[in-house]
């Protein structure tokens, strides 16, 4: 294609998902593409039998498959890692230069097939998104993927400061956060609804078990009140004995009347409608699509000072923040919302002006766009 040919079509961005089901890094970029999809055309590459190739088919894009395997803490998979890597790398450049890709994003830094890509000579410039907590990883691990995204990439996206802050390489960087979610809805009332909602994939870490035990502590107090607990366990058989601990530890609570275990929700929105409040115990977040979400569709969260929580919710004003672990503190938060509920219902109608301001179009997708233009424009 000859640089006028270019200019008469939209540019083509190739984004690098690594997830095997869907997830909140997955439904982000899902939104920014749909959000720019007028002044871009984006095409997917997904881990081969991924469970999230059909959802990102059915929001309308093309994606295409590789065998990606994850780095993990076993010989075979350090053995079997740099073949695949070369493979999948080699595979890349094949497909980027048969669809005339202006720009490559990969979504978390781990994934270094973009890398690898352009290691073998490939032109086409690339973008690392950072969606974890760097510390949340080995540090010498982290320093070797930035050290190599910092090298190769155009420019990272961190999706939030505590995410920058993190960082050992801080040129390129530009902080980006979240989207909001596309439809638009109004408010409405927490009062005539009773069930505190805890949206997350069973995935040790996410703090299940914390809004288990300190719902336990109100519960007698709230018998009118139920924990819904909504998520997938992404195929993965650690994830499936995750879920049959926390329905046996409700068992042991004696909450089997009062606590729900359900899969992976199609329609969230509904979800969030119709929960008064919004729980998100998880040890480790660099954003938090959860409080994002929740506070979108007008509901109050008790989040953990975790990462990017803090960053989304403006403490007793929009939600409740509190410290790892804390079950008192929980306990604490979710009584006082359940037995105020004029203050729930405000702290609510907060949530949902507040978000609406600070992840407005102009401040994530707007910036990304701008990003993308740079980025196709040196090409």
């Amino acid at each position: 294609m000859n640089s006028a040919d270019k200019r008469m079509s939209k540019p083509s961005i190739l984004i690098i998902e690594n997830s095997i089901a869907i997830t909140g890094a997955l439904k982000s970029i899902i939104r920014s593409s749909q959000g720019l999809a007028d002044n871009f055309n984006f095409i997917f590459i997904l881990p081969k039998q991924s469970r999230a190739l059909s959802f990102v088919r059915e929001q309308g894009f093309d994606a295409y498959e590789l065998p990606m395997k994850e780095l993990r803490k076993n010989f075979v998979s350090l053995i079997g890692y740099g073949p695949s890597l070369f493979y999948n790398s080699f595979a890349l450049y094949q497909i980027t230069k048969r669809l005339k890709v202006d720009l490559l994003v990969v979504n978390d830094f781990y994934n270094l097939i973009a890398t690898g890509y352009k290691i073998l000579g490939g032109r086409a410039p690339y973008i690392c998104y950072v969606r974890f907590l760097p510390s949340k990883f080995p540090k010498q691990l982290v320093k070797f993927w930035c050290a190599l995204h910092h090298r190769y990439a155009m420019a990272t996206v961190a999706v939030s400061e505590a995410v920058r802050k993190e960082l050992p390489y801080q040129e390129k960087v530009v902080v980006i956060g979240n989207e909001l979610p596309a439809e638009e809805v109004a408010l409405s009332s927490t009062l005539n609804c009773n069930t505190i909602l805890y949206p997350a994939n069973y995935i040790q870490g996410k703090g299940h078990e914390f809004a288990l035990e300190s719902f336990a502590r109100v519960s007698r107090s709230h018998s009118q009140w139920n924990l819904r607990f909504v998520g997938g366990d992404m195929g993965l058989q650690k994830n499936k004995d995750f879920k049959k601990y926390l329905m046996a530890l409700a068992n042991r609570l004696n909450l089997e009347d009062q606590v729900s275990f359900h899969d992976f929700s199609n329609n969230i929105s509904n979800e969030y409608l119709h929960a008064g409040i919004v729980l998100n115990f998880s040890e480790s977040e660099s954003f938090s699509m959860t409080c994002l979400e929740a506070m979108y569709y007008g509901r109050p969260v008790v989040a953990t000072r975790s990462g990017g929580p803090s960053e989304i919710i403006d403490q007793n004003e929009t939600g409740i923040l509190v410290n790892l672990k804390d079950i008192d503190a929980m306990a604490n938060a979710i009584d006082y919302l359940i037995k105020n509920p004029e203050r729930r219902q405000l702290m609510a109608s907060k949530a949902y002006e507040s978000v609406r301001q600070k992840f407005s179009f102009s401040n994530t997708i707007g910036k990304l766009e701008k990003l993308y233009q740079t980025a196709v424009k040196d090409y």
